[in-house]
């Protein structure tokens, strides 16, 4: 895939703090990209250097083969949607779309044009002559999402744009989001902490820690296959243990982890050395909880209902604490706190990592 945008060894730094370190990614035209990390790992820092509202300290940004890196954030073919919307409270919703076409001096017929294909196009044309705090959250979500869109960035960045709407609506505005940008084919580039939303928009994430990229991929990529234990327990939830020794037979290794309490399975496909320190990660729905049968032994300490499914916390022997989950089918589940219990699961279901 050819790169769009492409971030070449960006680095940025306030004084002894490095917000952003040594950062390189290739995002291609048209992609639904994510920054995904916790508050502090510089995800929009990054972001702000892409815009061009913060300087790097070292590195390269380029759009389209063009090095923009001196280019004012004015100048630059991008546009920016803040977590606050930053709507003027004083104007209507017409204008507050308008203002940024205003600032760049477009005849006045051109404005109204853009104003209203936009406005049909995010259902706000209902809605151009009233004030912001007329509007419910989602609507002056749109509002902003109008006034970046009609400007007609070749990139659209977007930082923690939903982070002020309930569950329900935000839910509904992820959606939205998705079906605007295949509908419009732009390139949007998105900042969260919130790892279902990046699962739910992003054709790929980038999971950030400590002004790092740790890992690249598709979400099925990040979730499936993660680089580190990091990786694993931060995109969802995931147990992990440390092995101790392993043996090989076929297609499949059996790992001897003193942390689990006895031994555990994994498929013999990753390319991770079992003669250093090395773990296995295995996700909670591909546990299997049953009262009779063999794998590790445990207690179920909590239970949790949750509509979709049943959560159990399964204290090991060992000590060590087992999250596994059960898909609600509707029937009755045979599983109560301070039951006995063995979990196991199917080798190709575990991943192991070497970090």
């Amino acid at each position: 895939m050819q790169s769009y945008v492409s971030i070449e060894n960006l680095s940025k730094s306030f004084g002894f703090f490095t917000a952003v370190d040594d950062v390189s990614i290739g995002i291609g035209k048209g992609e639904f990209f994510s920054l995904l990390g916790p508050s502090g790992c510089g995800k929009s820092t990054l972001l702000r250097m892409i815009a061009g509202f913060e300087a790097p300290t070292a590195g390269i940004v380029r759009l389209d083969g063009a090095d923009v890196t001196a280019v004012p954030a004015h100048r630059r073919a991008t546009n920016m949607m803040f977590q606050s919307y930053a709507l003027f409270p004083h104007l209507s919703v017409g204008k507050n779309i308008a203002f940024g076409l205003q600032q760049d001096r477009l005849a006045r017929g051109e404005i109204r044009q853009r104003v209203c294909e936009v406005a049909e196009k995010l259902q706000l044309s209902a809605l151009l002559d009233r004030k912001p705090q007329q509007l419910s959250g989602g609507q002056r979500q749109r509002v902003a999402l109008a006034r970046a869109l009609v400007k007609r960035p070749k990139v659209l960045l977007l930082d923690e744009p939903l982070g002020a709407l309930d569950k329900n609506l935000r839910t509904e505005t992820q959606y939205e989001l998705v079906r605007l940008q295949r509908e419009l084919g732009l390139t949007f580039i998105i900042v969260t902490h919130d790892q279902h939303e990046a699962m739910t928009v992003s054709s790929r994430i980038a999971i950030m820690r400590q002004g790092k990229v740790l890992q690249v991929g598709s979400p099925a990529e990040v979730y499936e296959t993660p680089v580190s234990r990091y990786v694993a327990k931060f995109l969802g939830e995931a147990n992990v243990f440390e092995g101790v020794a392993a043996r090989r037979s076929g297609n499949e290794l059996t790992i001897e982890s003193a942390e689990a309490g006895g031994s555990v399975f994994a498929a013999a496909t990753d390319n991770v050395s079992t003669s250093g320190r090395f773990w296995v990660s295995v996700r909670p729905e591909r546990v299997e909880l049953n009262k009779q049968g063999s794998g590790l032994e445990g207690v179920v300490e909590q239970f949790s209902y949750a509509g979709s499914g049943r959560h159990y916390r399964v204290r090991l022997k060992s000590g060590a604490m087992l999250d596994a989950l059960r898909i609600n089918l509707g029937s009755q589940d045979d599983l109560s706190v301070g039951d006995t219990v063995f979990a196991s699961w199917m080798p190709r279901a575990a991943r192991l990592l070497a970090e």
